[in-house]
């Protein structure tokens, strides 16, 4: 059987109300395990240890899949974090934060992720990732977060 490599996107957003300075810091894998319960992250290399462009992190959530992630951007200049993910012999995903101002001292998080299998194992992962309910899961990462600011 020849292996047929899949694809998708997907995209949705997060309304906080919130200042750039105090969200942006939270875009990051290992500064997650502070605001997003259960959340795991293991940092490979970072100056700071912390997210910055050419950062490398480990998680295994969602399901039980070793990710790496490498920071290709992460510019609070340019309200932009953006991140390649690998699953070793698995798929491939671009995950791209962008900030932009919203009305009534909003902010609005862009989170857009594409997904590419490089196994038919991976195929099946990304069908999982497919099925979820992503504008669910950015609901409940934008309640952690304000909950997470208002505490701070």
């Amino acid at each position: 059987m020849v292996f047929v490599p899949s694809q998708f996107k997907r995209e949705g957003i997060i309304r906080i109300k919130a200042s750039l300075e105090d969200v942006f810091p939270l875009l990051c894998p290992k500064k997650e395990e502070e605001w997003i319960p259960g959340w795991e992250c293991e940092t490979i290399w970072s100056h700071s240890g912390y997210n910055e462009t050419g950062a490398i992190f480990r998680t295994t959530k969602p399901y039980a899949t070793e990710l790496l992630w490498t920071t290709l951007q992460y510019e609070i200049v340019n309200k932009i974090v953006d991140f390649l993910i690998h699953a070793a012999n698995r798929f491939v995903f671009r995950f791209r934060i962008t900030v932009s101002d919203g009305s009534d001292g909003f902010l609005v998080l862009t989170f857009s992720q594409t997904f590419t299998s490089i196994s038919e194992e991976g195929n099946e992962l990304i069908t999982l990732y497919q099925e979820e309910d992503f504008s669910g899961r950015l609901n409940n990462l934008g309640q952690f977060m304000s909950k997470y600011l208002l505490t701070k």
